[in-house]
């Protein structure tokens, strides 16, 4: 059926489809003039070289192209097309919007292609004698990536995802009879919308970062292919090494990143929930950060080269193997930042395996030729640069091992059972590493290249040690730090920590230039803050109310709060305030009080947790946290009634009943007192004999306060009208309802009120600011690094 469609803007889908295909061409030719280029004794390698920079250029771009017209039908909400419409929807804001671009799997597989495009024309420019093998490398990933931007299907097998692909032509609505309308575009006023999840200000910083380590992690993998390749061991670490910096620091700031994202937006109570896909990303960085240190040996002693090929391949293919946890859907059910499948699995496979057999091979080959070093002294700087590389790796492969339950699973046929409490799990097996990172990195400053005496190690060492040793008593002690495992970490950080300050006041000049010892100061903190905030995390929101929560909510750890009531929590008293609505999120108030000498509430401070709305992809309550020198105090809410029905009576009638003059009448432990009827004549009406007949009572409490109570009863111009009586302190009302056919007896309505109440969890934080502090010196050595060897790349 042939319909000529109104309204669609096809010349932009044919763009960016034409983009790609040529990026995708342009990149195989660039791979094959670099390969030629490369084979040895070519005369004609400076034609093929220029030829693989012309294809490699217009490669990058048309990548440029693709992600500036996607960009463009975002933005212009172009909603005939299936990425815009599932992403995008006309309340979204422009930065949200500008972040839909790498929301789904289309975008953020372009928005990853472009980083590399751009790693590769730095490469072009600064590689020199190294351009030709690295970029056959580089230009062999791009392949591999555009391939998944192709969207061909052939039968039954689909080549990629193509993120120009018309909403009617998704596999999906080929048989929705909505899209045999020429007019259709005209019925879709709105998209999809971005996940509720994702909008939060930290999409858009960690997903780009992240990409662009993931990018940067490329650059030494190619420089270690190209030194195999070339059988020059030694001579690829001095270039690669600003770009494993680069990779370092790009790639755990995207980590780091996406931990402050789930600490402020997530429920879960914390900054790292060992989630697979946060795994995921984590293992590359540490088999990176390992590749760097036994990088640093290998030019420094000219030995260890196997182990320095062999990590910075690894970390490279476990990029790739990340990518392939997030994208192939395996874990779909057991993390929140997976997509579903769209049958991307074994094309990442195949891609991952691929760069693993290149890099291996090579290796495996070039093995034996590789220089070894003569005899083994442990008591060398080298020894145990080694030493800490290779419990880093360890880590990281515990990590992915626990981590790919799922996945061996799927392959294997099996039913491994993933761990029932994963953060208890982890941290119980991540501990002793953590340990061991510390306690290396505090001994190794003190340690130098080549031979070492004891006695002056002993003397350098022990003014750390001492430190170490009292910090940790007086600290166990004051804060409470018990259990063998975490003392012994905290030990072990402190140390780190105090070597770390040891050796930059001796050696500021030097080291400050290098940025080694500022890293590693911010790891110490960084290992001491994990222990001190996360061991004290204390839930403070027991329930006080009286009233039972249900099944689905721990009474130690949940709070139920009517508005207005005052309970005790922890050193502090709360009281729901209320709440708001601003169209796209409820705003709750809760105030955290306190006494002072004579027994008066008054406000500490307040927080504010949130609930955004989205009925088709589900509600997201949104922490607040409450930020104090040494501690944040973490809210939110866990329950709470949703409806934005807010003009609706919220009395119901709970009770009926006759009551004569002199009766008293009991209501729970309250006893209502009717004492006399009186009536008066209405005169500003339209008729004559109109009357207002009030019932006057007394409310007489349990706790000893009295409240008035006086409903009417009014007959005018041929109405009944009821004037409510209100005892806002009791959340009742009462209602005259008629005069009864015994004298000075009335028919009274009690109406009590629905109590407006949320259930929130609240949990302190100690010390998490110095880890944010941690992060932010770790990150500052890491560009001290990088800025210190930039050069080596020209």
């Amino acid at each position: 059926m042939n319909i000529q469609y109104v309204g669609e803007h096809l010349f932009w889908g044919y763009t960016g489809r034409f983009t790609l295909f040529v990026a995708f061409f342009s990149a195989i030719f660039a791979a094959f003039a670099y390969y030629r280029a490369s084979a040895t004794g070519r005369l004609d390698y400076r034609q093929w070289r220029s030829w693989g920079r012309k294809a490699f250029r217009l490669h990058s771009l048309m990548v440029g192209l693709a992600s500036v017209v996607l960009l463009y039908i975002l933005l212009s909400r172009f909603y005939e097309y299936r990425y815009v419409w599932i992403h995008m929807e006309n309340s979204l804001s422009l930065g949200y919007r500008i972040a839909s671009f790498w929301a789904g799997q289309e975008g953020s597989l372009l928005f990853w292609a472009l980083c590399q495009a751009v790693f590769g024309l730095l490469l072009i420019r600064y590689a020199r004698q190294w351009e030709m093998q690295a970029m056959t490398i580089f230009s062999v990933s791009q392949v591999f990536m555009i391939s998944m931007l192709l969207g061909l299907r052939f039968g039954n097998t689909a080549i990629g995802l193509d993120p120009f692909l018309l909403l009617r032509m998704a596999t999906e609505n080929l048989d929705n009879h909505f899209f045999h309308n020429p007019d259709y575009l005209a019925l879709i006023t709105d998209g999809n919308g971005l996940n509720p999840l994702l909008r939060n200000f930290w999409m858009l910083s960690h997903p780009p970062v992240t990409f662009i380590g993931y990018a940067a992690v490329l650059v030494p993998f190619c420089y270690a292919v190209a030194g195999l390749w070339r059988g020059k061991f030694h001579d690829w670490i001095r270039p690669a090494l600003p770009w494993t910096i680069l990779g370092v620091f790009f790639l755990g700031a995207g980590i780091l990143l996406g931990g402050v994202w789930a600490y402020e937006s997530l429920t879960f109570g914390g900054f790292w929930a060992w989630d697979p896909i946060e795994n995921a990303s984590l293992v590359p960085w540490l088999i990176l950060v390992a590749g760097l240190h036994i990088m640093f040996v290998s030019q420094k002693k000219r030995h260890s080269y196997a182990p320095a090929f062999l990590f910075v391949i690894l970390a490279f293919v476990f990029v790739i193997y990340a990518t392939y946890l997030t994208r192939s859907g395996v874990l779909s059910d057991t993390s929140v930042h997976s997509f579903g499948s769209d049958g991307m699995g074994n094309h990442i496979l195949f891609y991952l395996f691929t760069f693993l057999i290149i890099g291996l091979v090579l290796l495996f080959k070039m093995y034996r030729r590789l220089p070894s070093k003569d005899g083994e002294q442990m008591f060398t700087r080298d020894f145990w640069l080694f030493v800490a590389a290779l419990v880093l790796v360890l880590s990281a492969f515990q990590i992915i091992f626990s981590t790919s339950i799922p996945v061996f699973n799927k392959l294997l046929g099996t039913q491994l059972a993933p761990p029932a409490n994963v953060v208890a799990y982890y941290n119980k097996w991540q501990l002793p590493f953590a340990v061991a990172i510390a306690l290396v990195m505090g001994f190794t400053h003190f340690i130098r290249w080549g031979s070492n005496d004891l006695k002056t190690f002993m003397l350098r060492i022990s003014f750390s040690l001492a430190l170490a040793l009292i910090a940790t008593l007086l600290i166990a002690l004051l804060y409470g730090i018990a259990g063998i495992g975490h003392i012994l970490m905290l030990f072990a950080a402190l140390f780190a920590l105090f070597s770390s300050l040891d050796m930059l006041f001796r050696f500021r000049k030097q080291l400050l230039g290098t940025g080694g010892a500022v890293s590693h100061l911010g790891i110490a903190l960084f290992l001491l803050a994990i222990l001190l905030t996360f061991s004290k995390k204390t839930i403070i929101s027991e329930n006080t109310s009286g009233f039972f929560l249900g099944e689905h909510f721990k009474e130690t750890e949940n709070l139920l709060l009517i508005k207005g009531d005052i309970l005790p929590m922890g050193e502090y008293y709360v009281s729901y305030a209320g709440r708001r609505f601003d169209g796209e999120r409820f705003h709750y108030q809760v105030d955290f009080l306190k006494k002072n000498q004579k027994g008066e509430y008054f406000k500490a401070f307040s927080s504010f947790p949130s609930v955004l709305l989205n009925e088709r992809m589900g509600n997201v309550y949104e922490p607040y946290a409450k930020v104090f020198p040494l501690r944040d105090i973490f809210t939110y809410v866990t329950f709470a009634d949703l409806s934005q029905e807010t003009d609706a009576d919220p009395f119901t009638q709970v009770d009926a009943f006759s009551i004569a003059v002199g009766d008293t009448v009991l209501l729970d432990n309250n006893q209502l007192i009717f004492k006399d009827i009186t009536t008066e004549t209405l005169t500003d009406w339209e008729h004559d004999n109109n009357v207002r007949i009030v019932a006057v009572m007394e409310l007489k409490t349990h706790f000893g306060i009295n409240y008035p109570v006086e409903p009417a009863f009014i007959f005018a111009d041929g109405a009944v009208i009821h004037q409510d009586h209100l005892v806002r302190e009791m959340n009742v009302k009462f209602r005259f309802l008629r005069l009864d056919d015994e004298p000075y007896t009335i028919d009274l309505a009690l109406y009590e009120e629905e109590p407006e109440f949320i259930i929130i969890k609240t949990v302190i934080f100690p010390m998490i600011n110095l880890l944010w502090f941690s992060i932010v010196i770790l990150l500052i050595g890491l560009w001290i690094s990088f800025n210190s060897r930039k050069n080596a790349v020209r």
